[in-house]
């Protein structure tokens, strides 16, 4: 007998029951990424910490005690006073330096010290929390360490000064925005910026704040971040091997800096960068200049700097040439500022 031409195949029964299962698989498998685990920033709260003392003739024996309790810190990269004169007395302005991630006071010494003679000021160099040590202390700190470490330099600024530059490097930058949003930006007559780091080049690194990020970077880079360092002077002014999870607080910082009201920025800041930058994006620096508040502000896109990756600009090891012209510019910029 022939078929019907109304007989269609059917499809097994069992069809329906395969699909409705992987669909809630896959149902399952994407809520657990969007409510898996992201890469928090934390209290917005600096860690607590002892005051350093106002009294200036304290204030080295304090800076002593206080980093003699860190094994393994490596020469010149203590936290540290250069003197304007010997009378070691309060000065008209003072400087202080806040380096960047990984690296440490040295990255563009002479730098803040041509700026502070030129301006007959006394200079703190800042170490942050986990820098200058063997690399696994920087598995061991927090961004809130960071920000503790920020507001002190400052506070040993005052009693350096009467009125405060700080100058800092990329993620040391990054430091001094959330400090200019808060109400001890007060403290601070002038901020500069140099490579400012309000996001990486690499876009890669932005995964990171993403869900399950922490364990995508591990994932990706393992345990540990290594990178070649040729030049002796390199091996002491930066940690070249770290733990990757001290990338994660470095990274809620930049997002949760780069997310907070600028318009709260209301001191005068002179940003520094080159265009070539292959460390952080240029096109965030721009984007965050032009969102911050202040009324004295300035940009400028360095040109003369011949620095290798264009990040750090200048200073002994990377480009010592670019020290002078770069030190002029912040000094002219930092008198010519209304500032009572």
């Amino acid at each position: 007998m022939s078929a019907s031409l109304n007989d269609q195949p059917t499809a097994p029964k069992n069809n329906h029951w395969v699909l409705k299962s992987l669909a809630a698989v896959v149902a399952v498998l994407v809520a657990l990424f969007f409510f898996g685990p992201v890469n928090e920033f934390g209290p917005d709260t600096p860690t607590a910490r002892q005051a350093p003392p106002t009294a200036l003739a304290d204030l080295e024996p304090w800076l002593q005690t206080s980093e003699s309790k860190f094994e393994g810190l490596r020469p010149g990269t203590a936290k540290g006073v250069v003197w304007a004169s010997a009378d070691k007395q309060q000065t008209p302005w003072s400087v202080v330096y806040i380096h960047g991630f990984s690296a440490t006071r040295l990255e563009t010494a002479p730098l803040a010290d041509q700026v502070a003679k030129a301006l007959g000021a006394n200079l703190f160099y800042t170490r942050l929390s986990g820098h200058g040590l063997p690399g696994q202390a920087m598995g061991e700190v927090s961004a809130q360490d960071w920000m503790a470490d920020t507001l002190e330099a400052v506070q040993i600024g005052k009693s350096l000064g009467n009125k405060v530059l700080v100058i800092s490097c990329s993620t040391g930058s990054t430091l001094s925005t959330w400090l200019g949003t808060t109400p001890q930006a007060a403290d601070v007559s002038a901020f500069v910026f140099i490579s400012p780091n309000f996001g990486l080049k690499n876009k890669m690194s932005e995964l990171i704040n993403g869900h399950w990020g922490q364990y995508i970077a591990t994932a990706v880079s393992g345990d540990t971040i290594r990178y070649e360092q040729t030049d002796p002077r390199e091996v002491v002014a930066w940690t070249g091997s770290y733990p990757t999870k001290a990338l994660f607080p470095m990274m809620a910082l930049v997002k949760k800096v780069r997310e907070s009201d600028l318009s709260r920025f209301q001191t005068p800041v002179f940003v520094l960068y080159s265009a070539a930058d292959q460390t952080v994006d240029p096109e965030h620096i721009k984007t965050a200049f032009a969102r911050m508040g202040s009324k004295q502000k300035s940009i400028d896109a360095v040109t003369y700097s011949q620095s290798k990756g264009q990040h750090v600009l200048a200073g002994d090891i990377r480009d010592p040439e670019s020290v002078a012209p770069m030190a002029t510019s912040i000094v002219q910029w930092t008198t010519s500022l209304d500032i009572p």
